[in-house]
């Protein structure tokens, strides 16, 4: 039988003496409440964890390591070893920028280059409701004819269907109306909408946890002290010699040495913040952006698939180069740091157990609890909604217009003026100058029909 609050509390004090008498050190539980008092100290522990986190660092990353090297350097005097060694980070973390960058780059010039010269217009939603067609929005084509399941293609297919087509008018243009009766290139189209959706939606958990990582980083540089505390210590137990207590516990010298997460003076916090911080966020953001429009522009269900987490391995080389790279020595440092914690548990370190079966009670059992239904809102889940919906949504500002009948076309097709590698502006997806004649318009819809 479950008891109210109040009742629950007043068995809790009628059984605070000790069964057969005397009056007990510390308030006595039942043997059955333990589960309860279990529960509240972990439930208080763990979400003090959640909430408040730690200070920390990539364990396997060069991001990390270019940030806690200099620090461990410095806190051993800048000996030549590690100096040798946050020298040789530094150059890694250069180098994993440019290749990351350059990737970025090469996908920016595919879309925003290599697409228009082949052709190839914004897919937008072309296709979307061919299900549904031709009573529905998103039923005509970029040839400006009506969708239908039989005659939808992929853009290679049908580029090379409507280039026949076009090549036997050029030979034969005699014959030009009857080729256009006859030869039906499709239309180029999105096979489905949803899965589009579901495919965004898990490239996004892919490259979120990057994004926490950014975040981390930032929080461990805004909380950790700025002063010059010291990030290595030689730690010997006081309970026993150095010797005993290395042949009891079966360690070494190198157990005894211990990297943390401490102080970082305020120079190196401003250093790290503009050349690890920043770099970091805008690769993401523009991986993001960029794999985004690329998986808007993929038609195929099986390539949206199979694209939504191959082009997630782009913030992966970061850990490749890390452990390609990286020495034995800067391994064991960074996978050896201690997080510095940012809550204290002391307070439910020393409660009683009466004392926290009282606040599980008060805080779990009782009205209070209506708060804690707070919980159910998945906070993290909402965001990744909210990340695939701003970065879709910047797809279709940018690339898509609306038609009246609430069809999203692609904006004209123009051919860029030059070639001139911009490595930034092809990561962020800023259009290059383009000639001002389009190569394609969408066909005024009002014609369209059910014809090839």
């Amino acid at each position: 039988m479950i008891l109210s609050e109040s009742a629950e509390e007043d068995r809790i004090q009628d059984e605070a003496t000790v069964p057969g008498g005397g009056v007990p050190t510390a308030p006595y539980v039942a043997p059955e409440d333990m589960a309860k008092v279990a529960a509240s100290k972990a439930i208080a522990i763990l979400q003090q964890m959640e909430g408040d986190g730690y200070c920390s660092i990539e364990a396997d990353s060069v991001y990390g390591a270019a940030v806690a090297m200099p620090q461990i350097a410095r806190s051993a005097g800048w000996p030549a070893t590690l100096t040798s060694l946050v020298i040789r980070i530094y150059f890694f973390t250069l180098l994993n920028f440019l290749v990351q960058g350059f990737l970025l780059s090469m996908i920016g010039e595919e879309q925003l280059i290599m697409y228009p010269f082949a052709g190839q217009m914004h897919l937008c939603d072309f296709g979307a409701s061919v299900k549904a067609c031709p009573d529905a929005s998103n039923c005509v084509g970029p040839s400006g004819t009506v969708y239908t399941p039989a005659r939808l293609y992929s853009f290679p297919i049908w580029s090379t269907r409507v280039f026949v087509r076009d090549s036997m008018k050029a030979v034969f243009p005699e014959y030009a109306e009857k080729i256009d009766e006859q030869v039906d290139p499709g239309e180029y189209g999105l096979e489905n909408y949803t899965c589009r959706l579901a495919c965004i939606f898990i490239f996004m958990l892919a490259v979120v946890e990057d994004l926490n990582d950014t975040f981390q980083l930032a929080r461990t540089l805004w909380k950790v002290p700025t002063c010059a505390d010291s990030w290595v210590s030689y730690s010997v137990p006081k309970w026993a010699s150095k010797d005993d207590v290395k042949r009891v516990k079966g360690w070494t010298e190198l157990d005894l040495v211990k990297f943390k997460v401490a102080g970082i003076p305020i120079h190196w916090k401003v250093l790290n913040f503009f050349l690890i911080l920043l770099p970091k966020f805008a690769l993401w953001l523009a991986l993001s952006k960029s794999g985004v429009h690329y998986l808007m522009e993929t038609a195929g269900i099986v390539d949206l698939i199979v694209n939504s987490l191959a082009l997630a391995f782009v913030l992966d080389v970061d850990e490749m180069v890390f452990h390609r790279f990286s020495s034995t020595l800067t391994k064991h440092i960074i996978s050896n740091i201690e997080d510095l914690p940012n809550f204290d548990t002391e307070p439910t370190e020393k409660e009683t157990d009466a004392q926290a079966l009282q606040r599980y009670i008060a805080q779990e059992l009782g009205w209070n609890r209506c708060r804690k239904l707070l919980l159910c809102v998945p906070i993290r889940f909402l965001c990744v909604l909210l990340l695939q919906a701003l970065f879709m949504w910047e797809y279709y500002r940018a690339n898509c217009q609306l038609l009246p009948d609430g069809s999203y076309v692609s904006n004209d097709l123009k051919l860029p003026q030059d070639l001139v590698y911009r490595p930034l502006a092809l990561m962020f997806g800023l259009l290059p100058e383009s000639t001002s004649d389009p190569v394609w318009s969408m066909p005024n819809i009002s014609s369209a029909d059910g014809s090839g």
